[in-house]
């Protein structure tokens, strides 16, 4: 049995925990494999943490592991240097959710040079990396899935909102859209705060039209493809990460981040005839159903099955793929 062992400081759960969780669920679910993580000591331990009811497998002092495989996140290669199992002979997966790390100025940059097995979570992410000509080892893209279990019921549900705006990221732009579209007895709801992912879900499924604020840039803008999963019609301006799924008149609208885009994006779609409507809503619950946390999972397994062979085509130098 090959010891996976995962890092993480949660201090508040983001999309990024979330997938985080995801991978520590698909090694436990792997034949030969079992997963360990060390937490910061910050960390929170409330509800918000997956982790709470998994505490077997969470481990104070991540020196007394004897690894078999690391997974890291962008900033965890020093601490990872100092194990005592870091060797030429421990493989090395890097998880990059962000193409940010293919910034000269970002501070991830530096580790593109060392050797990994790299596993990113959008195919923007794999042309960012393999566009710096630094990266050692394969460069793997298997795009993010999403397990909505309970938390969206199959049934529809009446919309009671006409306009939620999810300005968690940006929550300046939110208030002044708000001003926008407040008016002609619309019912437009800001979400700027922090939900239980459930009840965020819930809030989704219960607006006409959402309006999504990411940040420019993003690895993998999750929200919006909950958005498309959830029944709402998404309107999310282009942040890279979320090209796959939102497709501009098929199953999303997608203005450029000008207020006067967003606003007249959002009034599009509040303006659009239910046939057309029931259309988009039917393209992107199907859009949605091909980022399945099933075909995430299935494909990771199959790096694990072959992880011996690609640890060696890292320490061999050059990038040696790119695949989904």
């Amino acid at each position: 049995m090959r010891t996976v062992l995962f890092h993480a400081n949660l201090r508040n759960f983001r999309g990024a925990h979330l997938k985080l969780w995801d991978y520590f669920g698909h090694v436990l679910a792997a034949p030969g494999f079992t997963p360990r993580i060390s937490f910061t000591a910050k960390t929170r331990w409330d509800a918000s943490n997956p982790w709470l009811n998994a505490r077997k497998y969470v481990v104070d002092d991540p020196n007394t592991v004897d690894v078999g495989l690391f997974f890291l996140g962008g900033r965890r290669w020093e601490q990872a240097e100092q194990h005592p199992s870091w060797g030429p002979d421990t493989p090395v997966l890097s998880f990059v959710q962000h193409v940010h790390h293919a910034d000269p100025a970002n501070e991830r940059y530096q580790y593109l040079s060392r050797p990994a097995i790299r596993v990113c979570v959008a195919e923007e992410v794999g042309t960012a990396l393999r566009a710096t000509g630094i990266v050692r080892g394969p460069l793997i893209v298997i795009p993010n899935g999403i397990d909505l279990g309970d938390d969206i019921p199959e049934t529809a549900v009446e919309p009671d909102v006409d306009v939620l705006i999810a300005a968690l990221k940006r929550p300046e732009l939110g208030l002044r859209l708000l001003t926008r579209l407040e008016g002609k007895g619309r019912r437009v709801r800001l979400l700027t705060e922090r939900l239980h992912r459930s009840e965020y879900l819930r809030r989704l499924q219960r607006a006409r039209v959402t309006l999504f604020l990411p940040n420019d840039t993003e690895g993998f803008y999750l929200p919006a493809l909950e958005g498309l999963a959830a029944g709402t019609l998404v309107v999310c301006p282009d942040c890279i990460g979320n090209r796959g799924f939102c497709r501009p008149g098929s199953t999303a609208f997608v203005p450029s981040f000008a207020v006067d885009d967003l606003a007249a994006a959002t009034e599009s779609a509040l303006a659009l005839p239910e046939e057309e409507a029931a259309r988009m809503r039917a393209n992107a619950l199907a859009m949605a159903g091909e980022y399945s946390v099933e075909r995430e999972r299935s494909a990771f397994h199959d790096v694990l099955e072959h992880i011996d062979r690609l640890w060696l085509e890292a320490r061999a130098g050059d990038v040696t793929a790119l695949a989904r």
